[in-house]
């Protein structure tokens, strides 16, 4: 009796196994099965390139970007206490500068003939933007955007006669825009700028 109890339970077990297996296997095809329709639904779709930085439109002039940095130093510099009313010049080192991606391909050929069997060797290279597809055509892809270079600034503000407002305007240029403190300076501002 007690060898028909355990098939029995081998049995019963077995069964349950199979069944657990058979639901993995409709699972893992239902998986397989939504992966190709996603690729059917959204294939007509175009693919976003959300990994490309946007880079400025070609013979953009570096004094829009130096207008843009002044505008905003100069709002942050008039909430200083103290400061006032604020005028604020930037002299950069350079505009920025925009790396665009290459594809380097090279090929070297070795030729054996001649006399004594000599090889003859020569390598090529050749270096190419790598482009993509736009808006407006092809263009290149843009690596890396660096910054425009900041060589100094001058700062003209109502509050340009006290110590404290020159140490905390000084202090706030320096950490914003990563220049020593002695390519910074601050001056108090006219009666004549300060009436208009």
């Amino acid at each position: 009796m007690n060898q028909k109890k355990t098939r029995e339970d081998w049995m019963a077990l077995l069964r349950g196994v199979l069944q657990k297996k058979n639901a993995l296997f409709i699972l893992g095809l239902s998986g397989i099965l939504l992966i190709f329709l996603s690729d059917a639904l959204f294939a007509g779709r175009p693919k976003e390139e959300a990994a490309l930085p946007e880079a400025e439109p070609q013979g953009a002039p570096a004094a829009s970007t130096e207008q843009a940095l002044e505008t905003r130093l100069a709002e942050l510099i008039s909430q200083v206490e103290g400061a006032g009313s604020v005028r604020v010049m930037l002299t950069l080192e350079n505009a920025g500068e925009t790396v665009y991606a290459y594809d380097e391909q090279s090929d070297t050929q070795t030729v054996y003939g001649g006399e004594g069997g000599a090889a003859e060797r020569s390598q090529s290279y050749e270096n190419r933007h790598v482009m993509i597809e736009a808006e407006n055509g092809t263009q290149a892809l843009v690596e890396t955007c660096l910054e425009p270079e900041v060589k100094g600034v001058a700062v003209v503000c109502e509050g340009g006669d006290d110590i404290t407002v020159i140490k905390r305007v000084t202090e706030l240029v320096s950490v914003v825009l990563r220049l020593p403190t002695n390519r910074v300076c601050v001056i108090k501002m006219t009666e004549t700028e300060d009436a208009s």
